[in-house]
């Protein structure tokens, strides 16, 4: 360790033990409800399926895991044992927030086609019964394992009324989600779902390649239209899915479609889509987007260098659990909400990350070899002035956004370029929150963050606490107010925002202030 980051360590040792005991002997509530949250978030087993095979093998070929020949060994991946036996992902995964989750089972849980919704008896022997029947069982094996319930993948469903059996054993089974992975062109299923007052969340999608636009240039998702299909879906959706990525662009593809489709249904009240940003859980927080979550822990089951097409390169985003767990927990302070309530802002400015595609960092096998690029605007803010971000250098991605119920959040997130990967770049930010009583959410690593309100904030106490715990913290002396600006440094930031780390996690941190 150099000499820099052992003197932040003890900084932040030092300011944690004294946060510690001022918390403790006034025995603070927790800042976070206990309730878990109604939002439509889940936790996808595609990633984890497509990390199945290979495991007793003596070495792997990645070229095997690519296109459809890896997508059907997903599919055969999926069984009751990995899912449901002991010490399956029912079991294992997600113990702080299942309550808050679906889990969404994806392609392989069926039998007879993409839109049977009969759960395949041989892969999960032991539900059986009508179609009806198995839905319900399973559904049922899921709450008893503490998630919110199951969702299904479908594809393809079908078109005009033949739908309506469907959705009528979906609900008759408890069923709350369906992630519907094509198809449905004319929205059938959302009529007939209103017609019938069936309690289901419908998911739409515009397929996508993992990359945007012209990748070896900048990389930049087209702007689209009111009228452009896209945000057709998400005018017509519950929730529109911005698909799929590459693990290690990840963020900068998604960015740039939630600002593209973001600034096509601002002030447009009447938009009833919801954005799922799939794995980005920082994006989904900060923004007012749901979550497919993707991400899990298992590592090192594979031969070699233990590839994984879903999660590899330096973010190392299976090591970076209790993101999730933080990104979850501030959605039961601040909900998501539909695409077109308020207004959106983007920069001017451009950041653009790029990386050169080895073979096993994507199942996209012709862009293995290649630079690619991917661009998106600097700063992004819903219902809010785009934050003021000062760098010495290279900037970070910053975002920001207004909720409805008057919380307020604000994220900062690092940079992915070749030869520099995944890093962030020391940055000052200021976030004008005008009137806004909070509370506010934090996220990400800050050299300091400034809050400026419209009203002086003498004698007021602050507390924050770190999303992953439930120990708030008094840390009205470790701030700096200035009338009506409330200055935190990095070191806070870190030592609240990390103060329940899961031994080994990598996350950045998050956390919730209020003013009391």
């Amino acid at each position: 360790m150099d000499r820099r980051k052992f003197t932040s360590s003890l900084v932040a040792s030092a300011l944690v033990s004294g946060l510690n005991g001022r918390a403790t002997a006034e025995s603070l509530p927790s800042l976070i409800p206990a309730r878990s949250s109604t939002t439509p978030n889940y936790w996808c087993t595609w990633a984890a399926q497509n990390y199945m095979y290979g495991h007793n093998l003596p070495a792997l070929d990645p070229r095997i895991l690519e296109g459809d020949s890896g997508a059907n060994l997903a599919h055969d991946a999926m069984r009751e044992s990995i899912l449901l036996g002991e010490r399956g992902w029912a079991e294992a995964f997600y113990p702080k927030i299942r309550g808050d989750l679906y889990l969404l089972l994806d392609d392989g849980w069926q039998t007879g086609g993409s839109s049977t919704f009969v759960l395949d008896t041989t892969k999960f022997p032991r539900f059986q019964g009508s179609p009806r029947e198995r839905l319900a069982a399973l559904n049922r094996a899921l709450v008893d394992a503490g998630w919110r319930g199951a969702a299904l993948w479908c594809r393809n469903t079908p078109a005009g009324d033949s739908g309506l059996p469907l959705l009528e054993r979906s609900q008759s089974a408890a069923v709350g989600y369906w992630k519907i992975d094509g198809g449905d062109a004319q929205f059938d299923l959302m009529r007939l779902r209103d017609e019938s007052h069936t309690a289901l969340t419908l998911e739409h999608v515009h397929g996508e390649i993992p990359v945007n636009g012209d990748w070896a240039k900048d990389g930049r998702f087209e702007p689209q239209s009111w009228d452009s299909r896209r945000v057709e879906i998400l005018r017509r959706s519950d929730v529109y899915r911005t698909y799929d990525v590459t693990s290690i662009l990840s963020l900068p593809t998604t960015l740039d479609r939630v600002a593209q489709l973001l600034h096509a249904a601002q002030n447009h009240a009447g938009v009833r889509g919801l954005l799922n940003v799939e794995d980005e859980v920082y994006v989904a927080a900060v923004l007012g987007c749901t979550m497919g979550v993707m991400r899990h822990p298992l590592v090192g089951l594979r031969p070699g260098s233990d590839v994984d097409l879903f999660f590899n390169g330096p973010r190392q985003a299976k090591r970076r659990m209790d993101e999730v767990v933080r990104a979850v927990r501030w959605q039961r302070i601040a909900p998501p909400f539909t695409a077109g309530i308020g207004s959106f802002a983007m920069s001017s400015e451009i950041l653009t990350d790029s990386w050169v595609l080895e073979r096993g960092q994507t199942w996209q096998s012709d862009l293995v070899g290649h630079t690619i690029h991917q661009g998106a605007p600097a700063c992004l803010a819903r219902n809010i002035n785009l934050p003021q971000v000062s760098a010495p250098g290279d900037k970070p991605f910053v975002f920001a956004a207004a909720f409805p119920n008057g919380a307020a959040a604000i994220g900062v997130q690092e940079r992915t370029l070749a030869g520099n990967a995944w890093f962030m770049p020391p940055c000052e930010v200021m976030l004008n929150v005008a009137s806004l009583p909070g509370p506010f959410g934090i996220f990400g690593e800050f050299s300091s963050l400034t809050l400026v309100l419209n009203r002086p904030l003498q004698k007021r106490r602050i507390l924050a606490q770190d999303l992953a715990g439930d120990e708030p913290l008094d840390i009205s002396r470790q701030v700096r107010i200035d009338g009506a600006r409330l200055h935190i440094s990095g070191e806070i930031i870190r030592s609240v925002g990390l103060h329940h780390r899961t031994a080994g996690d990598l996350s950045s941190p998050g956390l919730v202030l209020v003013l009391a």
